[in-house]
């Protein structure tokens, strides 16, 4: 009877190891998430430095963005907005959180909150929104295809 016991807690103890360990494919999605999750918050970044260049390469040439108003707007449109000015009001800060990646194979969708804050002569406003971007691994590298964002309300 002892021994029978001292078996059955043996194979118990292996058998919650065996299923702790990740499956072999887990570490490759985490890197695909993490990755994602970097690109996302590069986006930030690059608008606010209004890097052209940066959406020229990351975004696919078929994207498209639908805003909170349902406008739409293609990558000609998007890219060719960081030869216009400004104007007083100015993106100093965009801070994406609550992300949550979900990969199909070769297609990823991350939905987020993002704050956005804005500078003019008449101070600071900040801007949340809740984001969905849909990106296509293509030639070994993540591209955003489509977009949405709809503000949050206070």
């Amino acid at each position: 009877m002892k021994t029978g016991l001292i078996v059955t807690f043996a194979i118990l103890v292996c058998s919650a190891l065996v299923s702790a360990q990740p499956a072999k494919g887990d570490s490759k999605a985490s890197r695909a998430q993490d990755e994602l999750m970097k690109i996302e918050r590069d986006i930030g970044d690059a608008n606010v430095r209004r890097d052209k260049a940066f959406f020229e390469r990351i975004e696919a040439d078929e994207f498209i963005f639908t805003d909170s108003g349902g406008r739409l707007t293609t990558k000609a449109e998007d890219v060719g907005s960081f030869d216009k000015p400004t104007g007083e009001t100015k993106l100093v800060s965009y801070v994406p959180d609550e992300m949550k990646v979900s990969i199909y194979g070769n297609t990823a969708v991350i939905t987020g909150r993002v704050a956005s804050t804005y500078k003019s002569l008449k101070g600071e406003t900040v801007i949340r929104s809740r984001f969905t971007d849909v990106f296509v691994k293509k030639k070994g590298r993540w591209q955003i295809v489509a977009g949405h964002s709809s503000r949050i309300r206070s």
